[in-house]
């Protein structure tokens, strides 16, 4: 598998890609507890599921393989796609979301989930458009929940939690779904919640480590494009997404 540019600059160069799609893994029993204990730092993830922790063990180690490194893609509008990819290189592990135009341009980061972490990728109101954006291979539930681990949001509405808990219940939750929705919500592994506004057109963050940033390594141009592809809409200074 190949996504453009994203793994120029690794020295020594890798030859040949470690990017695997991960849709047989996604499809896995037990995907879901082990994706959002691993990435989405919910401990309490296993117990919802009524798994195990110690069952987990078998799809983590291909979670974290460090020869070939699973790809969860997921269709955002017009020809663009979001890759969270699971970066197993020796000694720099982490979650990248990325975004690929589906043009000749290179991918454009999104957040890094690792000890020198960038992000938030997502404000709320992304993760519920982008959510609802039309997918033949996935629920909206499934589009929410990996979205979630790279969102930040202090404007949050209070019923994101209720919309997480629905998420985990749709996918085979079973008991503490809030509990696991507000770990899913409100880990401080990395950034802290960070608020969102609209700059030229295209919705930034403003907090200090993330790559939407106005001014940061991303031109207008990208943020633009971001902006576009998750499909927040504002209508006189509203944003209208399902929802929220």
């Amino acid at each position: 598998m190949i996504i453009p540019g994203y793994l120029d600059g690794y020295t020594p160069p890798i030859l040949r890609s470690p990017l695997v799609d991960g849709a047989d893994v996604m499809s896995h029993a037990l995907f879901w507890p082990a994706f959002l204990a691993t990435v989405g730092g919910a401990a309490s993830a296993p117990d919802a599921f009524g798994v195990d922790p110690a069952d987990l063990e078998q799809i983590v180690d291909v979670l974290l393989d460090p020869y070939e490194w699973p790809v969860f893609s997921l269709p955002l509008a017009g020809p663009c796609r979001l890759h969270v990819v699971m970066r197993n290189a020796d000694g720099d592990g982490g979650v990248d979301y990325v975004l690929d135009p589906g043009t000749i341009g290179a991918s454009i980061p999104l957040a890094c989930l690792d000890g020198h972490f960038r992000g938030p990728a997502f404000a709320w109101r992304d993760v519920v458009a982008a959510a609802h954006q039309p997918d033949p291979e996935h629920t909206p539930a499934e589009r929410l929940l990996m979205l979630v681990p790279a969102s930040a949001d202090s404007d949050r509405p209070q019923h994101a939690v209720d919309l997480v808990a629905e998420a985990l219940v749709a996918l085979g939750a079973r008991s503490g779904v809030r509990q696991t929705g507000e770990e899913l919500l409100n880990s401080s592994r990395y950034w802290a919640p960070c608020r969102w506004a609209y700059v030229d057109g295209s919705l930034v963050g403003l907090g200090p480590h993330t790559y939407r940033r106005h001014g940061g390594e991303l031109s207008p141009e990208q943020l633009r494009l971001v902006t576009a592809a998750l499909r927040p809409h504002p209508v006189g200074g509203q944003l209208l997404s399902p929802n929220g």
